[in-house]
């Protein structure tokens, strides 16, 4: 289900930016978190689009104290109006709607010399006008512990916990509900620890080893077919160049266990040469390129047990200048169907500009454009019965406009367009969507 692959890799981008991940850090697999504000992610992968994403989740910067703690309070209210919230799921026809979601928030950072201890919470609640059974309420919470030790030691650690659903995904069929009904909402848990340690010496060089473990249960249990757990070891070695550009090689190797089961446990080596760029300078991110390999522990008649593949992933911003920003974003890895379990190979492309008028920096113009593929190595079922290898192409793109009313009070008018070409029923589909947001962070 496509909305269920979008919504499980924002977790990952939450949990990034709210715990002060470092630049090494790789999407670790397609885990999850409600996507509040899908046009501000992409169609393909659910990953932010460069030009639209405005730090939505973030919280501000004003000097809000209680005694030596900073508060940092955040709201949000967003209109959407798509016509296509269910993306012609099942062959069905169309649903229009208009859309209203309350994003509040809070995070409280105590910093030691140093060192950083900070909790953060955040919910969305997204009500429906007229399919008012699709509504549905996401929280996130956690803490996150950054310490600075001289001599060039660094430790990280996270904890962050989703109280959530993956929402219908068509109208509800009258007198069927729970596990007969298949469009139902799935609601579920979903907790990612994350830890890493960074040690620079010799000037020039960096050592760092991460770990991360991540479980997402459904609480339904007739849907505990799709619940699982992962664990990620992984380390890097980092050369630095100059001031501002790091050479690294990056190695990872994960876990994958099904609670029910043992025909889609999996395993994952991933290996990385790439570089990354100081966040001061004109070109800032990070850019690797490497090789993906993902290993089932069961085979299954007609099909491999391994797939391998080129693996990438790009995440660069270019300052043209101070009114003139580029921004690329891409992936390329091996990931499995959360409905099916089927591996296949996504590809993620997209650019985006952000201008800044220059009468007044306060207003500023996006537009963004991508594109992406999904190649599926094993048939599966459509929903009109027939038997084949799922294949997606998927083009999307969008233009907006913000304005910052003052440093803690934003406005934003975006527009987004996607269309889906696939060979199912469920996947295929055009989706336009207007959006209207009101933004204050301290």
């Amino acid at each position: 289900m496509m909305k269920t692959a979008s919504t499980i890799m924002m977790f990952i981008l939450a949990v990034l930016f709210l715990g002060g991940s470092p630049t090494w850090a790789q999407v670790p697999y397609w885990m999850a978190t409600p996507a509040a504000h899908p046009l501000m992610t992409s169609p393909v992968t659910g990953y932010p689009i460069p030009s639209l994403w405005t730090q939505w989740m973030a919280p501000g910067t004003e000097r809000i104290k209680a005694g030596p703690v900073e508060v940092h309070p955040f709201v949000g209210v967003t209109e959407f109006y798509n016509d296509n919230i269910y993306r012609n799921y099942g062959g069905l026809k169309k649903e229009e709607d208009y859309i209203t979601t309350l994003s509040p928030g809070l995070q409280l950072r105590l910093p030691v010399r140093q060192h950083s201890f900070q909790l953060d919470y955040r919910a969305d609640v997204s009500s429906y006008a007229k399919n008012n059974e699709t509504n549905y309420t996401n929280q996130t919470g956690g803490a996150a512990v950054n310490l600075d030790f001289p001599g060039g030691l660094l430790f990280h650690l996270s904890d962050y916990f989703s109280d959530a659903v993956v929402p219908r995904y068509a109208k509800e069929i009258p007198g069927i509900s729970g596990a007969a009904d298949p469009f139902r909402a799935l609601p579920y848990n979903a907790n990612n620890l994350n830890t890493w340690a960074r040690y620079r010496f010799l000037d020039r060089w960096a050592a760092e080893v991460r770990y991360n473990n991540f479980d997402w249960r459904y609480k339904n249990s007739y849907d505990d077919s799709g619940t699982w757990n992962r664990n990620l070891f992984g380390g890097s070695l980092y050369y630095r160049f100059t001031p501002k550009i790091d050479a690294f090689v990056d190695y990872s190797y994960s876990v994958v266990d099904y609670k029910i089961g043992l025909i889609n446990d999996n395993y994952n080596h991933s290996a990385y040469l790439g570089l990354s760029f100081d966040p001061t300078a004109k070109i800032n991110g990070s850019l690797k390129l490497g090789w993906f390999q993902k290993h089932y522990e069961v085979g299954q008649p007609g099909t491999k047990t391994t797939y391998d593949a080129f693996s990438s992933f790009l995440d660069l911003t270019y300052k043209v200048s101070p009114h003139h920003i580029l921004l690329l974003r891409g992936v390329q890895l091996i990931l499995e169907d959360l409905d099916t379990h089927a591996p296949y190979t996504m590809m993620d492309f997209s650019l985006g500009y952000r201008h800044f008028l220059i009468w007044n920096p306060k207003v500023n113009l996006n537009a963004t454009i991508g594109y992406g593929t999904k190649k599926f190595e094993r048939s599966t079922t459509d929903v009109d019965g027939s038997i084949k290898t799922r294949d997606d192409k998927i083009g999307y793109g969008g233009v907006g406009i913000g304005y910052a009313i003052q440093t803690w009070l934003s406005v934003g008018l975006n527009y987004f367009y996607t269309a889906s070409d696939s060979n199912f029923k469920n996947y295929d589909y055009r989706q336009n969507i207007w959006m209207l947001n009101i933004r204050a962070a301290f």
